[in-house]
C-alpha cells in the first residue's frame, strides 16, 4: 500500500492533502503521523519533526514530547503554519497504526514518499505574487496573545501600535510587503500613484509622508454618512501640503472604493501594481481577512496610471465619459497567462458579464470570499445577479449551467435578504437558502443546501471552552470579519482563474461605485496560494459552528477515534469527503488527473510524493525524540498559536455517527487560529519584496512530481464520483 500526497504552498502556510493509492481504509489504523523536515531561511541543520494533532484519544491525555507521532491526524487534509517565507521544507504521511491506543506504532512500510524541497514564497510565478493577513481575530492564539500583555489587554489598542508583536502577526505578509513596496520606491527615488478608500494605519501614513511630493495619492470620503462627510478628514489634513494629495469626496450612492497603488522608477516609469482587498487602516491590515496581489507589468502599471489620471479628472463627480471609459477592459500577458484589467463604474456592468463567463465554465469547483455583493436580484433580471447568485446557479436544478458535481465552498460576510436567508417579500426559487436569524458570516458548501449562519455564539465560541475545556474564551471582533474579494475557478483545473481586486463583485459596485477587478487566467500557482486562503478561512468558522452546534450533544466527539472506522466516510466510493479529497488532489470529476493549464500558462506549485517511502530517511525513530521546532521565541503569543492549528483537525476526526464535519475540524484551527500564530514577522522577506529574485522564485511548477504520480493517479481514474459537493458534516 502507498500514499500519495501532495503539498501547497501560498507563502503564509502549506496545505497538505492525501490519500491511500489504493482508496482502501488501513487496518488499524489510528490516524496519520505528518512528518515534516524544515531548513529555515535563517539557516542552520535541518530539523526533523512530527506535525501532531492537538487533541488525543481521551480527555485530559497529555502529549508525550519524545513521541509525537501518539497524536495522529484522523484526516486526509491539514494546516501546517509553522513555516516562514525562504523555509525549505519536506513532507511525508505515515500511518499509525495499533489494536488500540495504547500499542501504536509508525507503519513506515506503507508511508508515502518524501515530497521534493519546496521553499515557502508568496510568489506565484515570476512576476504576480499574492500576501495574505490573519484577520480571523476570533482565535485560541489571539486570546493567549492577549493574555500574555495582561489583564485588561485592549485588542484595539494594540495593533495601534507600531511594532507590536500581536499586531505583526495579524498583519502577516501583508503588511510587510505594502511597507517593502514604500519603503522601496523611497530608497530609489521612485514615485507612486495610488487610490484609497480609507487611511489610519500609524506605520503606512508615515511611509507615504516620506515620498513627500512623489507620493500622488487620490483619498476618498471612505464610508461617509450625513453626519460624517469625510471619515478621512484627519488623516486628509494630516497629509495637506506634505504629499500630492487630491480629494475625492463622493456624494451619496456612490463610494470611492479603490485601494491600489502604482510603483515607478526614479524616471516616472511604472514597474508594478498592488491591488487587492485590504484598506489601509489597522483594521483592515490586523482584524479583517484580506489579501494583495502585486504584479509587476509596466503596461498593467501605465493602465492604472491611466485610471488614475480618469479619477483625478472627475474629481467629486461621475461624468458619463467615465462610465464610458471602463466599459471594456484591456488585458495584458504575465507569465504565460493573462491578466484582464477592469475599472468601475461601467457603463452597463461589463465587468460582471465578463466574469459570469467565467464561472458558468467551471468545470470542478469554485471557492470564494464575499465581503458584500449586494443585495438579491429577481431571476428574470440575470444581469443584475451578484457573482455569488450566478456561483450558487451553478447547483440549481434546470438552470443552464447546472452541475451537481461541482465543487462549492465560501464564506460570505454578511446577510443578504433573498440570497443567504429567504424572506416573505423576496421569495427565492434557490435551494441555497435558509429561515435562520440574520448572522454576520455565512458559510457555503454548495448551493444544494442551506448556507450555514456562523452565528455571534460561534464567532465568539463560548461552547468551545465549555464542550472542548482545554480552548479558552476568543474575542469578538464588532465590525468586518472578512473582506476580501475573491472568486477561484478550478484552481487545479486546465483554465484556473483568480478574480480578486477592491470590487464587491455585485451590480452596484460595477455601475456605481470607484473600483477594480483583476481576473488572472492559467496562471494555477496563483490559483492555488488563494484556494488555501479560502479553505482555511472556510474551515475555520465551520469549526466553531460544529462545535456551537453541538454544545449540549452527550455524544459531541471530543477526540480521536480509538478504532480504525474513522476513515469509512472519507473513503466511501461517491461520497462528497472522497470527491473533495479528489479535488485537492487535482481528480478531475471522472477520478483522472485534469488537464494541464493552457499552453504557457503556469503549472501549480506544489510538491508530490507518490508511491512506498525509500526507507525512514531523516525520519526518527517511533521512540526517539525529534527535533521539535520551537515555538518561536520571536513573537512568543504567536508561536504558540501555530500549535493550535494542528491540533484542530484533530478533533476533527469526529466518529461517524456524530454529526462533526471534517471541514469542521480543518477548520479550528486552520484558517485563523494557528495561522496567525505562525505569523510572526519574518526575519527575511518574502521574494517578492524584491521582484527580480523572485523570478527564480517558483519554478515552472510549485508542482515537483515523483515518476508514479500520474501512474497513481490514473490507478484510480476509473472510480467514479458521484457527487464533488460535500455534506457539512457527519
Amino acid at each position: 500500500m502507498t500514499i500519495d500526497l501532495k503539498v501547497y504552498d501560498n507563502g503564509d502556510h502549506t496545505c497538505l492533502v492525501w490519500l491511500p493509492a489504493n482508496g482502501q481504509a488501513i487496518p488499524d489504523c489510528r490516524g496519520f503521523a505528518i512528518h515534516r523536515t524544515r531548513k529555515q531561511a535563517a539557516g542552520g541543520p535541518s530539523q526533523d519533526t512530527y506535525i501532531h494533532g492537538f487533541v488525543g484519544f481521551s480527555d485530559g491525555e497529555q502529549l508525550d514530547p519524545n513521541a509525537l507521532w501518539k497524536r495522529p491526524v484522523q484526516r486526509y487534509m491539514w494546516w501546517d503554519y509553522l513555516v516562514d517565507p525562504g523555509d525549505e521544507v519536506q513532507y511525508s504521511i505515515i500511518p499509525v497504526v495499533g489494536p488500540d491506543k495504547d500499542h501504536l506504532r509508525l507503519s513506515q512500510a506503507d508511508a508515502s514518499a518524501q515530497t521534493p524541497p519546496m521553499t515557502i514564497t508568496g510568489q506565484a510565478s515570476a512576476h504576480i505574487s499574492a500576501y495574505f493577513n490573519k484577520g480571523i481575530v476570533s482565535a485560541q492564539w489571539v486570546t493567549r496573545a492577549l493574555a500574555s500583555v495582561g489583564t485588561g489587554a485592549k485588542l484595539d489598542t494594540l495593533i495601534s501600535q507600531s511594532g507590536n508583536s500581536l499586531r505583526n502577526a495579524l498583519s502577516g505578509l501583508l503588511r510587510r510587503q505594502l511597507l517593502d513596496m514604500l519603503n522601496d520606491v523611497k530608497k530609489n527615488d521612485g514615485e507612486i500613484y495610488a487610490a484609497l478608500y480609507e487611511l489610519n494605519d500609524p506605520e503606512l501614513i508615515p511611509a507615504l509622508v516620506a515620498l513627500g511630493q512623489k507620493c500622488h495619492l487620490i483619498l476618498a470620503n471612505g464610508a461617509f454618512n450625513s453626519k460624517k462627510p469625510d471619515e478621512n478628514s484627519a488623516v486628509r489634513a494630516q497629509l495637506r501640503g506634505k504629499i500630492d494629495l487630491h480629494d475625492r469626496l463622493v456624494g451619496s450612492g456612490h463610494f470611492a472604493h479603490n485601494k491600489f497603488i502604482v510603483a515607478c522608477d526614479s524616471a516616472g516609469k511604472p514597474q508594478r501594481v498592488l491591488s487587492g482587498s485590504t484598506n489601509w487602516t489597522k483594521t483592515g491590515l490586523c482584524t479583517q481577512a484580506n489579501n494583495g496581489i502585486i504584479v509587476d507589468d509596466p503596461d498593467l502599471g501605465a493602465h492604472f496610471i491611466d485610471q488614475w489620471n480618469l479619477l483625478k479628472a472627475a474629481g467629486n463627480a461621475y461624468p458619463a465619459s467615465l462610465m464610458q471609459a471602463n466599459a471594456t477592459s484591456k488585458s495584458f500577458n504575465v507569465d504565460g497567462g493573462s491578466i484582464t484589467q477592469w475599472f468601475a463604474p461601467t457603463d452597463k456592468g461589463e465587468d460582471l458579464d465578463y466574469a459570469r463567463k467565467l464561472i458558468n465554465g467551471a468545470q470542478d469547483g469554485i471557492l470564494f470570499l464575499f465581503f458584500n455583493p449586494g443585495a438579491f436580484e429577481p431571476d428574470d433580471e440575470p444581469e443584475r445577479w451578484t457573482l455569488l447568485q450566478n456561483i450558487l446557479a451553478r447547483h440549481q436544478q434546470g438552470s443552464p449551467n447546472y452541475d451537481a458535481d461541482l465543487y462549492i465552498h465560501g464564506v460570505v460576510n454578511q446577510e443578504i435578504p433573498g440570497l443567504t436567508t429567504e424572506g416573505p417579500e423576496k421569495p427565492s426559487k434557490r435551494a441555497a437558502v435558509d429561515p435562520a436569524n440574520p448572522s454576520p458570516v455565512k458559510l457555503f458548501d454548495g448551493g444544494k443546501t442551506a448556507p450555514i449562519p456562523v452565528s455571534y455564539e460561534s464567532m465568539v465560541p463560548k461552547a468551545i471552552k465549555e464542550a472542548f475545556h482545554d480552548w479558552a474564551s476568543e474575542v469578538m471582533n464588532q465590525g468586518v470579519h472578512v473582506h476580501s474579494k475573491v472568486i477561484v475557478i478550478d484552481p487545479f483545473g486546465k483554465n484556473p482563474v483568480v478574480i480578486t481586486g477592491s470590487h464587491n463583485l455585485g451590480y452596484k459596485a460595477s455601475t456605481k461605485n470607484d473600483d477594480n477587478m483583476m481576473i488572472v487566467e492559467d496562471n494555477a500557482p496563483l490559483a492555488a496560494s488563494y484556494a488555501a486562503n479560502i479553505i482555511a478561512i472556510y474551515q475555520t468558522y465551520r469549526w466553531n459552528t460544529y462545535v456551537d452546534a453541538h454544545a449540549k450533544d452527550p455524544q459531541v466527539w471530543h477526540g480521536l477515534v480509538d478504532n480504525a472506522t474513522w476513515q469509512d466516510s472519507y473513503l466511501k466510493a461517491g461520497g462528497p469527503d472522497l470527491a473533495e479529497i479528489k479535488f485537492w488532489l487535482g481528480e478531475g470529476p471522472s477520478g483522472a488527473p485534469v488537464a494541464a493549464p493552457a499552453s504557457g500558462g503556469a503549472e501549480v506549485r506544489a510538491a508530490t510524493a507518490s508511491g512506498p517511502a525509500q526507507g525512514a530517511r531523516r525520519r526518527p525513530a517511533a521512540g526517539k525524540k525529534l527535533v521539535k521546532k520551537p515555538v518561536r521565541a520571536k513573537a512568543v503569543p504567536v508561536k504558540k498559536a501555530p500549535a493550535k492549528s494542528r491540533r484542530v483537525a484533530a478533533k476533527k476526526a469526529p466518529t461517524k455517527k456524530t454529526a462533526s464535519p471534517k471541514a469542521t475540524t480543518r477548520s479550528k484551527r486552520a484558517g485563523a487560529r494557528s495561522a496567525a500564530s505562525r505569523a510572526t514577522p519574518v526575519k527575511r522577506a518574502p521574494a517578492k519584496t524584491k521582484r527580480a529574485p523572485a523570478k527564480k522564485a517558483p519554478p515552472k511548477s510549485r508542482i515537483a512530481r515523483t515518476k508514479s504520480t500520474r501512474a497513481a493517479v490514473a490507478r484510480r481514474a476509473t472510480r467514479k464520483i458521484v457527487s464533488r459537493t460535500p455534506r457539512r458534516g457527519r
